[in-house]
Order: C-alpha cells, then structure tokens, then sequence
C-alpha cells in the first residue's frame, strides 16, 4: 500500500512537472515569434556588412528563428532570437563566380556571427543582377 502511494505521489509530481515544461517552452516559443518591424543588433550588423562588401541592388534579410526555437540543437543556446537568416542577395560581385564559391563569399564575411554570436544557419540566394533579371521576369 505504501509503496502504491508513494508511486502515485512521484507520476502526479512527475505530470505537474511535465505540465509545468510544456507551458514554459509555449511561453518561450510564442515571445521569440514576436514581430518586430525593427531588426536586432546581429541582423542590424550583418546588413551592413553585405551592403558595404556587396553594393548590392538588392538585399533581403528574413530573420528565421522562430521557426527553430524549438529545436534540440538551439536548447540551451544564448543565442535563439537571431541565430537562423533567409539572405537574398543580388550583387555584381557574383559575377563569373559559381555558387559555392559566392556562399563562401558571405560565410566569410559573416564569419564573426557566426562563430562568435550564435549565427547558427544561413538560407542564401546569391544572384547576379542578370540572374535575377531572369528569374523575375
């Protein structure tokens, strides 16, 4: 008898305990997803190094982090509201470049985020102007 009490006693702790963690990481997941019109200091940082180094005639940046918050590899991480972008990039500076080649282009350039400020993954389309006149036609 006492050990079945002392078990229901450690499966109710173990459920409020459960319960407890799920309503934590909804609370977490729902505030990262906020949308803020204005970008934080990292995206702030990476567009103005693309702009300087690229000149671009176009530049998207799409902040992604949200969609990650919830991954076991984020767990933990200091970092979990700028660390996943989409760039899109349109610059000159592609020019007769293949496209490894260009993402290597931005990963160095961006090498600071991303071993030093929790930068952790980078979605790119890199374009000349050409290319994008193409694909947008």
């Amino acid at each position: 008898m006492v050990f079945r009490v002392q078990a229901e006693i450690q499966l109710t702790m173990s459920l409020l305990h459960f319960r407890s963690t799920i309503h934590r990481s909804s609370f977490i997941i729902r505030k990262s997803m906020s949308t803020s019109t204005q970008p934080g200091p990292i995206e702030a940082c990476m567009t103005a190094k693309l702009k300087d180094q690229f000149k671009p005639t176009s530049l998207k940046i799409k902040n992604d982090s949200h969609k990650h918050a919830h991954h076991a590899g984020i767990r933990g991480a200091t970092n979990t509201t700028e660390s996943h972008f989409q760039i899109e990039i349109v610059s000159d500076e592609f020019e007769g470049k293949n496209m490894p080649t260009r993402h290597r282009m931005v990963y160095q350039l961006l090498s600071d985020e991303l071993q030093n400020k929790g930068v952790h993954a980078l979605q790119m389309k890199t374009k000349t102007p050409a290319e994008f006149s193409k694909t947008n036609q």
